[in-house]
């Protein structure tokens, strides 16, 4: 009766064994299963990680692009502008030394223009040295103006500056063709580069 015993205690044992490698096998199959799940979850993450990584990358890139392209664009205008300008002080320079080379006639044409837009009478004439004769005929032509003929000439290259009781009005070429400019630059611009 002991061998029954012990052959009865050997099975249970082996049962015990057998049972609990059964479980240890369902736990590392359910263990494995979770790792499983998991890796892929972590894997799905990282996928997830590294498009937003990639798109984040792609839009600083293009951000970055397109700054260095504005800024090319503006650097481009800029200079453009600038051979534009001048272009433009080229064409007012060649103009006033036009204004400068224009004989006795045509110069004191402007100075008479000026004279009767500028003045209101009884002013002193302070005139450039080539228009001093120019500008004592004109004088001399319209006593009701009452204008007096300074005895200095100005220091400017053509017309006269204007000394009336506490003003003194530029009446000189260099300032009629700055005015001019002021009033006409951007039809000159559209004249030059449209």
């Amino acid at each position: 009766m002991a061998s029954v015993t012990i052959s009865g205690t050997n099975k249970l044992a082996e049962r015990i064994v057998t049972d609990a490698q059964d479980e240890a096998r369902a736990v590392l199959a359910e263990a494995q299963t979770a790792a499983q799940g998991i890796l892929r979850e972590s894997e799905k993450a990282v996928s997830v990680r590294k498009a937003e990584l990639n798109s984040q990358k792609n839009n600083a890139v293009t951000s970055l692009v397109s700054g260095y392209q504005t800024r090319a664009m503006l650097d481009a205008k800029k200079d453009a502008l600038r051979k534009k300008r001048v272009v433009i002080d080229s064409a007012f320079t060649l103009a006033y030394e036009a204004m400068l080379s224009l004989d006795t006639e045509k110069r004191k044409s402007i100075c008479k223009s000026m004279l009767l837009s500028q003045a209101e009478g009884g002013e002193t004439v302070l005139p450039a040295a080539q228009d001093r004769a120019a500008v004592a005929a004109l004088i001399a032509a319209m006593p009701d103006k009452k204008f007096t003929l300074a005895s200095g000439t100005a220091a400017i290259d053509g017309g006269f500056i204007l000394l009336g009781d506490g003003y003194e009005k530029d009446c000189s070429f260099r300032s009629l063709l700055s005015t001019i400019r002021d009033a006409e630059e951007t039809a000159v611009y559209q004249l030059l580069f449209d």
